[in-house]
């Protein structure tokens, strides 16, 4: 499927991307039903924004911002290293201050702005960072890129290093919720020393988000164990309006997975060559086909709508 059709297909046009850049609406207004997903006794009177950042250098990477309608900020992710600079202005636009800040799992392209920013803030503030910490074994178990052992564990001597004023929280047990500024947060997804295939991208955490009308589902870069883990423990809070592709939209949950989950809207923290393959075993076509076989037609590309806005 070319990239023409299945913007056909999302109804998304040239013009319209560009309204979505500017006005952050797009066509985005919720059901007004409800958040999908969410049990109604579990139903939170708070609202939030949500802006999925675009990479500067159309690099692989995951970051996304979400500010409450009381202004608490939560980053998840932040993309490489080469992000950072770029993931502080836009934390400043925010007042510079993240009150709850989600790495999902420990890839350069998650952690790396993170870790920069942590080193040396220069006046941000970060008040609490929630992961959940791989064991040596799902470490080495990677074998196929030994330097993602070494950054990783570079990226947990800065958390162990943290100075004082964050508050650092390493989760392994999955149902956890952090409700926040009357938005509903509940961890479906931690690290499992079990999964050594993938074993960064399975290792990853899975969140969802919720507010009075909407509920975004995070995926991080989880892989099929991880996944369908998620499906079998929490199936009726995987449904949601909003969800970030795994894995960047190839190569991450299993089409099962997609088929089983209930959504409405896609998000793709996608670069361009990611989008638009050249590689072969970079399936992104094949998800793409997927997510059109479901009748979804809103998609958001972040290669596609520069740093594209839900108010």
């Amino acid at each position: 499927m070319r990239r023409r059709d299945f913007m056909k297909i999302s109804g998304l046009s040239a013009l319209g991307m560009a309204v979505m850049g500017t006005a952050g609406l797009g066509g985005c207004t919720p059901s007004g039903k409800g958040p999908m997903g969410v049990p109604r006794g579990e139903r939170m009177k708070g609202h939030f924004t949500l802006r999925q950042l675009t990479s500067v250098t159309d690099t692989i990477g995951n970051s996304y911002i979400l500010q409450t309608a009381g202004g608490k900020v939560i980053v998840i992710d932040g993309g490489f290293e080469t992000e950072a600079e770029n993931l502080r202005g836009w934390i400043a636009k925010y007042g510079g201050v993240v009150d709850l800040w989600f790495i999902t799992h420990p890839h350069q392209d998650h952690m790396g702005a993170f870790s920069e920013i942590l080193k040396d803030k220069q006046g941000i503030t970060v008040r609490k960072v929630i992961y959940s910490r791989c064991t040596d074994e799902v470490l080495k178990a990677e074998t196929w890129a030994p330097e993602n052992e070494t950054d990783a564990r570079r990226y947990y001597s800065v958390l162990d290093h943290v100075t004082e004023g964050t508050d650092i929280l390493d989760l392994h047990t999955t149902g956890g919720r952090f409700d926040i500024d009357g938005i509903g947060i509940k961890v479906l997804g931690v690290a499992n020393p079990t999964f050594l295939k993938e074993s960064y991208n399975n290792n990853s955490m899975i969140i969802k988000f919720w507010d009075d009308t909407k509920s975004l589902l995070i995926l991080g870069d989880a892989y099929v164990d991880c996944g369908n883990q998620a499906l079998e423990k929490y199936p009726e809070w995987l449904d949601s309006d909003y969800i970030q592709m795994a894995h960047h939209g190839q190569n991450g949950c299993s089409k099962e997975f997609y088929d089983q989950v209930n959504f409405r809207v896609c998000l793709w923290p996608t670069p361009s060559w990611v989008w638009e393959p050249t590689i072969e075993w970079i399936n992104t076509r094949d998800v793409r086909a997927w997510v059109e076989a479901k009748g979804i037609t809103e998609n958001h590309v972040s290669c596609l709508e520069p740093d594209w806005f839900l108010a």
